[in-house]
């Protein structure tokens, strides 16, 4: 699992309890680093469609923890996803 700032603290109790050896802590300096930051606009310059692409998606999507996930998906060997 990999937690930005503050993330810790929203993890359940079983995570913390049997799965703690599995947090990666991602500092905000790399977070918001100028690579990451490039990365991050491309990947959402190519998936953000249509109507979503209002003049403040980008801060909309940084509400979304966006960043973190996008690090944690980028780095797995595999994703499963689950969409509602």
């Amino acid at each position: 699992h990999f937690l930005g700032p503050g993330d810790e603290e929203w993890a359940s109790t079983k995570a913390k309890e049997t799965q703690k050896d599995a947090f990666e802590h991602v500092k905000k300096e790399l977070l918001e680093s100028d690579v990451v930051s490039k990365a991050f606009d491309k990947a959402g310059e190519s998936r953000i469609l249509g109507t979503q692409r209002t003049p403040d998606w980008k801060e909309r999507v940084a509400e979304m923890a966006a960043r973190r996930n996008f690090l944690q998906v980028r780095y797995a060997d595999a994703v499963y996803v689950v969409g509602w």
